[in-house]
């Protein structure tokens, strides 16, 4: 698999810190307990939390619907199908303007879009930035050809 740039939905990103901050939280209040369990010596006690945790930990992770392959793997070829379903391929914005979107995905033809959307923009405010000093130059030469009041504080 190559280093290619997707985006991710919102939604699914949000899930994807909450499901960290989930995790963190879970280990947090695992060695918590077990401090405790060990503290007043009760080592069972502190077994029985310790297959607990064990158990939540797997249901988060049956949560995550990551790939049983991928877990044992690590190959991101697993990912394929998760991949799909939660990320946007970014494009590499060299497709032809003039491309009427036949046969692509309609995530294709909002990020194609965006991308012409986001090109117009940045294009207006180059415009907008060139015209506003043009205007400044030209505001600021007509001052210096202006007779200043001898009171004037600006000198």
């Amino acid at each position: 698999m190559d280093n290619e740039l997707y985006l991710i939905h919102e939604d699914d990103y949000l899930r994807h810190i909450d499901h960290k901050l989930e995790m963190y939280d879970l280990v947090l209040e695992l060695v918590r307990t077990l401090r405790e369990d060990l503290a007043e010596g009760e080592t069972a006690r502190a077994v029985r939390d310790l297959c607990s945790y064990e158990q939540q930990a797997h249901i988060l992770f049956e949560g995550w619907t990551i790939p049983d392959e991928y877990a044992e793997s690590g190959d991101p070829d697993d990912l394929a199908q998760l991949m799909e379903e939660e990320l946007l391929p970014a494009g590499d914005g060299e497709e032809d303007s003039e491309d009427d979107g036949e046969g692509k995905s309609l995530s294709e033809l909002l990020l194609r879009t965006a991308e012409l959307m986001t090109r117009s923009a940045a294009t207006m405010l180059d415009a907008s930035r060139c015209a506003v000093d043009a205007e400044f130059r030209a505001l600021m030469d007509r001052l210096d050809n202006m007779e200043r009041p001898e009171n004037d504080c600006a000198g």
